[in-house]
């Protein structure tokens, strides 16, 4: 079976990342779920976006969790995008599609939870994190909630299977460069023995076809910035 197709913060390839028009047309061209980045801001809101900070998004720095929801949205991303409530994203994307949701503020981690479930969206959600706490949090909450830890290291990569286990994880997601790091061998044994625990595994970040060569018989899904390049090699 062909892995799905994962917009990475939408199809920042050529549009502005982690906005509405993003994942919309992420969608458009062909992709199977949506992944996207959330923070508390100032007012304890839920705003989707990927740095701590806006410099690279919009020139203009100014700290993401220090910040309020009025000020952060005035920001200008391009194409007339701004940065979106995570509730917003919610009903925008229609709630078929799956959604992998990254936690990258630790406190953000029980409110977008929250959030998932008043949508009753949470067939459809992966919660996502480098930060295992992150999933901690969630997984005190809820025995339901689908939580996937995000590599980000060697280390990261040894302790996967133990904390698999200890938050009955349901999904691990490496990156490709850890094919450039272990070798491409010990890379597909590593998704391998992912697999075989059970586990779902979506690799990051998958740009080019022979990227997607590599992982595409032994992953469950392809996160990817060019929805539109990756999905003409399914065809």
């Amino acid at each position: 079976m062909k892995p799905i197709l994962v917009g990475h913060r939408g199809f920042p390839a050529k549009y502005p990342e982690n906005t509405i028009a993003s994942f919309l047309a992420a969608l458009y061209y062909g992709a199977d779920g949506i992944e996207l980045d959330v923070w508390l801001d100032r007012d304890r809101d839920l705003v989707v976006i990927h740095d701590p900070d806006t410099q690279r998004v919009a020139g203009e720095k100014l700290s993401v969790k220090e910040t309020s929801t009025s000020t952060l949205r005035s920001l200008d991303l391009g194409l007339a995008q701004r940065i979106p409530l995570l509730e917003e994203v919610l009903d925008a994307i229609p709630s078929a599609v799956p959604l992998f949701v990254e936690i990258k503020d630790v406190e953000a981690a029980v409110p977008a939870y929250e959030l998932v479930k008043k949508y009753d969206r949470l067939d459809k959600t992966m919660f996502i994190s480098f930060h295992p706490e992150a999933l901690e949090k969630i997984r005190e909450v809820s025995e339901e909630a689908r939580l996937g830890f995000i590599i980000g290291s060697l280390e990261a990569a040894e302790k996967a299977p133990r904390l698999a286990e200890r938050l009955r994880l349901q999904a691990v997601a490496p990156p490709i460069l850890g094919a450039k790091y272990l070798g491409k061998e010990k890379f597909i044994e590593y998704l391998k023995t992912i697999k075989s625990l059970g586990l779902y595994t979506a690799v990051w970040v998958i740009n080019t076809e022979e990227e997607y060569r590599l992982v595409k018989d032994y992953v469950d899904a392809i996160i990817t910035d060019n929805i539109e390049h990756i999905r003409t090699l399914q065809h």
